[in-house]
This record gives structure tokens, C-alpha cells and sequence, in this order.
């Protein structure tokens, strides 16, 4: 068996070699032409599956190491009988995390308010959940906006009245914009149906908004109308602006970048976890298709010093959730990373080899708080909630 698999998937080669000859390759530059005699290929989102690229191929099943499938033709897929497998929530705690670590830097550095503040979730997948579970141990309080699922749970509850359906309650995205503080993406990227999220977020939208907010974006960048996006930095309707995804990828327009407080090349479900849960995931989806007994799997490493020791009291809890989080994950090391190389003509390179390149980053729960006095039980109460263990 032949077994295609995309450089960036880690541990990839290593896990899927015990069941035929593997080869890897660069995401961006693989064509049909490479495959005449795959009978696997796993990719991840940069790679663009469909006709194009498969008709004529002896590939039999495809596996992407990612929780969004805009870039897979499954309908092509389905029609020619090849399986797949995507790996729905990997990295979803992953891109939790680095919604906490966002926006405790505009705390801490740039004087965002968050107690009792409001976010607004867009995009209520797995990802999705996860946000709004860990926002509360930010003091934030939490609004939804998924108009798909809100269409769905509307349907289930006319068919079963009496059947519990605790999700929601669901606003527009509209109304949602209007009465949040922060906003946060979360959504795939579809084109069409009844509600496409391609730029979704448009001067439409942004005429909702009364007064300066933080605007996040984890999910998709082409859910972002850009020229809409500048218009409304320069209107002063949008205070902070963090980007993990941009509009034509890793094509990015320099003045969106620099006028972003925070930015980095769509890394934000790079956690060590999220990245090998996903090869875990179609590790075992590539088993149950061709009927394999598991001869691998995925090896989870340790972090190289799992405590973060007490430092003392910062000037409010947020700043010591700060210095602990920072400990663990270091948003403002991949903001530089990026940044340096923006107006660069070599940047779109650059972002790639960032995505490369990227290093072990462990999620919260892999790390033990030491030392927090006794009398802190705000503070300990907070750093479990987000999922870290105290000493």
C-alpha cells in the first residue's frame, strides 16, 4: 500500500509505515501527477481535495489531520466511493486556549476589561463549546450565534416538544455584534446554503456596532469581508484585533496585518494534543476502512518541566492567570514570529515555514500551578477552571 501523507502531519510518517510505503510532501505543491500510484493520501487544510487533483488516481481513502473540511470535495468522495475521514474537535481545547491567552494580553497589556464583560461566540461546533465553557473562568458572560444549529434545534424541538434541547439560546449575528464586547469566530467556511459564513462577518454587520469591541478570528479568514474588516479599524469600531486566519492565506494584505493587536499564521489548534489527536484520529478511520489490526499509535510527550512555580501576586488575578498561562503558552512569541516578516515579499513563504516549523506547545492541563498561597482560592479556583492543576 502507498501511502501519501502530508509533511506537517506529525508523528505521520512514523505511525502509518507499518502498513505500507509512505511518502511525504509539501501541501501546497502536490498535484495529480504525484499520486499515480497512492492508494492513501492524508492531507491537512492547505491542500485543496477534489476532481482536480483525484480523477484518474488509484486512491482509495483520504484523511485530513484538521476539524474544518472546506478544502474536501466529499461529494466527489462519495461519488467515487473513496472513504474519508476528517478529525472533528482534535484541537478545539487548543484554540480555547489561545482565546484565553488573547485576551489576557489585552488585559494585562492593553487595559481590555473582562469581568463581567460580554463575548460572543460565533460558531458553536466543538470548537465552539469549547470557548464558551472556558470564558467564564475570564468573568466573562456568553452569547451564542450559529443560525445552522439554531435551525436544527428549532426543527427538533417543533418534532419533540417535550425532549430536552439545552443548547441556546441563539441570537443573529447581528444582534450578537450588537451586545457583545468581544466577538470570536468559529465558524467553517461554506459558500452556500442557508446560511454561507463567507464573509459573514461584512459592513452590514459592522453597522450594528455602537461602540469600539475586540473582534477575534480562530475559524475561517475568509469568513471576514477584508475591505469591510479595515473600514472598520478605521472607523474605530473595532478597539483590538486578533487574527490567527486572514482573507487569500498565506497571501496576507500587510495593512490588515500590521492594524491587528495580535497575529499569527493560523496556528491557533497547534497544541501538541490537537496536532497528534488529529493524526490519531485518522490513524484509526484509515484502520476501519481497509479492516487493519492497530500495529502503532500516536506517542504524547511530556512537557520538559510541567510546574509552573508561584512568582507572587501581580496587581489583579487576571495579570497572575496571565503569568501563568504565559508560562505554559507564549501568544506574544508567535505574534513577533510573524509580524517581523510582514511587508516582507518572502512572507507568504514565511508563514508557511512558520506553520513548519511550529514548536511543542502543550495544553494547560499538562502543567501543575506550585506555591499559590492558601488564602488565594480565587486564583486556584480560576487556574482550574481553565484547566490547569494545582500543587
Amino acid at each position: 500500500m502507498r501511502i501519501f501523507i502530508d509533511e506537517n502531519i506529525p508523528q505521520g510518517p512514523e505511525v502509518f509505515s507499518a502498513y505500507g510505503e509512505v511518502t511525504t510532501f509539501p501541501g501546497r505543491t502536490l498535484s495529480r501527477e504525484h499520486l499515480d500510484d497512492a492508494d492513501v493520501l492524508l492531507v491537512r487544510s492547505i491542500t485543496r481535495v477534489n476532481a482536480d487533483l483525484l480523477e484518474g488516481t488509484p486512491v482509495r481513502f483520504v484523511g485530513t489531520a484538521t476539524i474544518g473540511v472546506d478544502h474536501v470535495d466529499q461529494d466527489y468522495l462519495r461519488a467515487k466511493g473513496i472513504g474519508f475521514s476528517a478529525a472533528p474537535g482534535c484541537n478545539a481545547r487548543s484554540v480555547a486556549e489561545y482565546f484565553v491567552a488573547a485576551l489576557l494580553h489585552l488585559k494585562v497589556h492593553h487595559g481590555v476589561s473582562l469581568q463581567g464583560r460580554t463575548v460572543g461566540v460565533v460558531g458553536y461546533g466543538n470548537v465552539g463549546k469549547q470557548v464558551a465553557a472556558i470564558a467564564p473562568a475570564l468573568g466573562l458572560k456568553v452569547l451564542l450565534c450559529d443560525p445552522p444549529l439554531a435551525d436544527a434545534l428549532a426543527g427538533a424541538r417543533a418534532a419533540s416538544p417535550s425532549s430536552p434541547h439545552p443548547e441556546g439560546p441563539f441570537l443573529p449575528l447581528e444582534e450578537l455584534v450588537r451586545q457583545s464586547d468581544i466577538v470570536t469566530m468559529h465558524t467553517p467556511l461554506t459558500r452556500s446554503g442557508a446560511h454561507p459564513t463567507l464573509r459573514m462577518l461584512n459592513r452590514g454587520i459592522f453597522a450594528a456596532v455602537e461602540r469600539p469591541k475586540v473582534f477575534m478570528n480562530m475559524g475561517r479568514g475568509e469568513a471576514m469581508d477584508e475591505a469591510a474588516l479595515l473600514e472598520a479599524l478605521g472607523q474605530g469600531k473595532i478597539m483590538h484585533l486578533v487574527l490567527d486566519v486572514f482573507p487569500g492565506e498565506p497571501n496576507v494584505n500587510p495593512e490588515l496585518a500590521r492594524k491587528a493587536r495580535l497575529i499569527s499564521p493560523h496556528i491557533a489548534g497547534y497544541s501538541i494534543q490537537g496536532k497528534l489527536g488529529g493524526t490519531g484520529q485518522i490513524l484509526s478511520a484509515f484502520l476501519r476502512h481497509f479492516g487493519l489490526e492497530a500495529k502503532t499509535a500516536v506517542k504524547m510527550p511530556a512537557p520538559a518541566d510541567p510546574v509552573i512555580r508561584w512568582a507572587g501576586a501581580g496587581r489583579n488575578v487576571e495579570e497572575d492567570l496571565a503569568r501563568c498561562v504565559r508560562r505554559s503558552y507564549d501568544i506574544t512569541r508567535d505574534d513577533a514570529d510573524l509580524r517581523a516578516w510582514v511587508g516582507n515579499p518572502d512572507f507568504a513563504k514565511h508563514f508557511d515555514a512558520l506553520r513548519k516549523r511550529y514548536p511543542v506547545r502543550h495544553e494547560f492541563g499538562d502543567y501543575e500551578v506550585a506555591g499559590i498561597p492558601e488564602n488565594r482560592t480565587d486564583l486556584k479556583e480560576r487556574l482550574r477552571a481553565l484547566g490547569f492543576k494545582i500543587g
